[in-house]
């Protein structure tokens, strides 16, 4: 589901993240540059899965590289 939230402090979808990868980023800081994702370190107390987006955005990067 690309409208899936990824980064619940930062409010960044995962088409967003994806769209960043298709416009040239290749690590994570490339992504948290380009989607502010990742930045504000909040995730832990906002996301269901009660940890950190990163591991999701590296999931999603490797996917897709």
């Amino acid at each position: 589901m690309k409208n899936e939230t990824i980064c619940f402090c930062s409010q960044v979808t995962k088409q967003e993240i994806l769209q960043s990868i298709k416009d040239g980023a290749k690590t994570l800081q490339d992504i948290r540059k380009m989607t502010n994702a990742c930045t504000v370190g909040n995730c832990e107390n906002l996301n269901p899965k009660r940890k950190c987006c990163s591991g999701d955005i590296i999931e999603i990067l490797n996917k897709e590289t």
